[in-house]
């Protein structure tokens, strides 16, 4: 999704001139018929037709793959051994099975920022190496080690639970209290195929999933999102086995209310991560440092209905 927000000086041009204005590359496609596909939503609204638009509106685009811009390397935060980036929906961490080969990935991107920095040594192991993943319409901080040194220092520290990662999510429904952890059971059916449940059955794991509202009208609620255990997608899996599906998405959430709606995408940003790493080890220097990013686009919720 690219969010446009309105200018003062384009108020009163319909929708259509401020999308081609802002985005020459969709200038070909049929903007009229994304309105009424409901690709392009003005201030959260589902819409059907080209308005006028005034100062201070949203125009949210649901942009056809074929349109899907190339990924920017936001830096976030970086120091000799780790880089953080905020990646936008719509980009891929690294390319995977059944996606073509020359499609834009964030670890191409920080190979040639690493060799354009004259950090880059195949033979002294210093490339990158990703940390975290991040479904390609899921947005937020990812983390790459540099050097593989560094990946094995924060892959046990993941492990031990000694580095937290933080989303936000808009979720289908309001938790009974404004803080909490859920606990379920995590069972996974091969390398690809897994489930959250609350039965502790045969090879099953605990899972635990914190989360704190930030805001609700009853019907959604704005919550941030820490899945302790961090286990593939669980900050997806475990909110819809808890019974609050994060909004937008189609494979662990309630794809009716995302049609209603218009939302395409996971409404789900990771916003933080949270060192504990303490002392007497390569990462110590981190211990105590907490990454956060502000730049969070999510669909736009009208929290008065």
């Amino acid at each position: 999704m690219i969010r446009l927000e309105i200018a003062r000086e384009q108020e009163g041009f319909r929708i259509t001139e401020c999308v081609k204005e802002s985005m020459p590359e969709l200038a070909a496609a049929n903007l009229k018929k994304m309105i009424r596909a409901g690709d392009i939503k003005l201030n959260g609204c589902l819409i059907k037709k080209d308005f006028a638009v005034q100062d201070g509106d949203i125009i949210e685009i649901y942009v056809p793959i074929e349109y899907e811009r190339q990924p920017v390397l936001d830096i976030v935060y970086e120091d000799e051994n780790i880089i953080v980036l905020n990646k936008q929906p719509g980009t891929v961490v690294t390319v995977g099975a059944g996606q073509p080969k020359d499609t834009p990935e964030l670890i191409s991107m920080v190979i040639n920022y690493m060799q354009d920095n004259a950090e880059y040594s195949e033979e002294l192991g210093m490339i990158p190496f990703p940390c975290f993943k991040l479904d390609v319409y899921t947005g937020g901080l990812v983390m790459f080690a540099k050097n593989g040194d560094a990946f094995e220092a924060i892959r046990e520290a993941t492990r031990q639970r000694r580095i937290a990662r933080m989303f936000r999510a808009v979720v289908k429904g309001c938790p009974k209290y404004g803080d909490g952890e859920f606990q379920h059971f995590y069972v996974r059916e091969s390398d690809e195929k897994y489930r959250v449940t609350k039965d502790n059955t045969r090879g099953a794991l605990p899972i635990y999933t914190r989360y704190h509202i930030l805001k609700s009208n009853g019907q959604l609620s704005f919550l941030e999102i820490e899945p302790v255990t961090q286990y593939m997608n669980q900050e997806r899996a475990h909110m819809e086995a808890a019974g609050y599906p994060i909004l937008g998405d189609n494979i662990y959430g309630d794809a009716k209310l995302n049609k209603k709606m218009g939302v395409k995408y996971q409404a789900l940003w990771a916003t933080g991560i949270r060192f504990s790493t303490g002392v007497n080890n390569m990462l110590e220097y981190l211990n105590g440092l907490t990454v956060e990013t502000e730049d969070v686009q999510f669909p736009v919720v009208n929290w008065e209905q």
